[in-house]
């Protein structure tokens, strides 16, 4: 079974490997035996640290040997993904590739300093290398001084068994090996006519996949809060909709364990700036609704939960790709609220008309309205006290009742 892990390791990333596993160990346990390992394909620069733990325990309960090939040549499997190959039973490196630089950093890419975390880490990747017989103390050094080795190094320095230049390869040397698994020692029957099956992943894993994109999420996150801000202020086009489904899918693609607090924040700062927009004046409400959702916005997006293991290179260039093409967007939806929240503040016009002087197109009576000329304007008029006015008759306004103007005759010493 061949499952390929070739871009950030997210939530998705952990579902398609497990069901890859689950699926050949569910053969080998039914007797069948078409199965007779996974190999997990490595082209990553890391990801989220939660699902990298997942693999490792779908990996840990697998029932066939687990091959962990850093492939195709000329790639890298840096942080997250070095460590799940230390996991797997079978490690192997193609030429001219990497690993290595496994330090956890924040959402924002500053590196994690804090021992509770990088300590657990390290000893979790120590005891991964002890169970498969490989250099612990080398193992360690991918977290704690970020080393990077190529496939010779790490072959010298046994945190790799083998290099193979192509799957082919990779079969022959393995074919009767024993490999060391959670389980026991296994004998790895790989020979290079076994066939090679792609695992591929299922729709939703895709879907998630596509959400997990750290420029996509932040695009959903970004536009869906002005499309929410936007539908507040002005109902009825279905915006704050929009914008709340926007938010929840960038929450799902970021794969973190939602932060209440930020979150709570976000919605009493959208509520106390809706508020403002509805109310006279632009007050303390307002910029309170301001300020918290800023504080808001920035626990959720630049603190999550957890911590990652990504490059720090491979984030910043994420980080400044996302702002450019957020930037266009806020500044965009930005202005559309501005617009609206003008729109809501400002002051009834007072109606003028352009004269007070007209000619009645109909007979006017004040039970039988008819349309008067006024300004170069067709008014619809009425009389009162009875008064009747005959077609072509200059009238003079008397005031206006709602779409109906008041209109009596134009004395003789007035008409023109």
């Amino acid at each position: 079974m061949w499952v390929d892990v070739d871009d950030l390791i997210s939530s998705a990333t952990a579902e398609h490997v497990e069901s890859a596993i689950a699926r050949a160990s569910d053969d080998q346990s039914g007797g069948g035996g078409d199965f007779s390992a996974v190999i997990i394909a490595l082209d990553t620069p890391g990801g989220s640290l939660d699902a990298t733990l997942k693999i490792i325990e779908s990996i840990q309960g697998s029932r066939v040997p687990v091959i962990g090939y850093v492939y195709p040549p000329g790639k890298s499997a840096w942080s997250a993904g070095t460590i799940i190959l230390v996991a797997t039973d079978y490690a192997v490196m193609a030429p001219f590739t990497t690993i290595g630089s496994a330090q956890p950093v924040t959402g924002t890419g500053v590196p994690v300093n804090d021992t509770k975390v990088t300590n657990a880490i390290t000893e979790k990747v120590v005891s991964l290398a002890q169970l498969h017989n490989r250099n612990a103390t080398q193992a360690a050094r991918f977290i704690t001084h970020n080393d990077n080795l190529t496939p010779e190094k790490a072959l010298q320095d046994n945190v790799i068994d083998a290099i193979a230049s192509d799957p082919k390869e990779l079969l022959q040397n393995a074919h009767n090996l024993t490999a060391i698994t959670l389980g026991g020692p296994k004998v790895l029957d790989v020979d290079a006519d076994s066939g090679i099956v792609i695992h591929e992943p299922s729709l939703r894993v895709a879907l998630v996949g596509v959400l997990a994109n750290p420029v996509l999420s932040t695009i959903l996150l970004t536009v869906g809060f002005f499309a929410l801000v936007f539908g507040l202020t002005s109902p009825g086009f279905g915006a704050e909709i929009a914008g709340a489904a926007m938010i929840i899918l960038a929450l799902i693609g970021q794969g973190f364990d939602i932060n209440w607090a930020a979150f709570a924040l976000l919605a009493i700062g959208v509520g106390l700036l809706a508020y403002e927009l509805y109310s006279p004046g632009f007050g303390a409400a307002g910029i309170g609704g301001v300020i918290v959702i800023l504080v808001g916005t920035t626990l959720m997006i630049t603190q999550p939960v957890g911590p990652v293991l990504i490059s720090e290179e491979h984030l910043s260039n994420l980080a400044l790709l996302s702002m450019i093409v957020v930037v266009p967007f806020g500044g965009f939806f930005g202005l559309i609220t501005y617009k609206a929240w003008k729109a809501k503040t400002r002051k009834p016009l007072q109606f003028v008309l352009q004269s007070d002087k007209g000619v009645a197109l109909d007979p006017i009576s004040t039970s039988t309205p008819g349309f008067v000329s006024v300004g170069g304007e067709y008014w619809k008029a009425r009389t009162t006290g009875g008064i009747e006015i005959g077609k072509g008759e200059q009238v003079r306004v008397v005031k206006k009742e709602g779409d109906l103007l008041i209109v009596e005759p134009l004395q003789k010493e007035e008409q023109t």
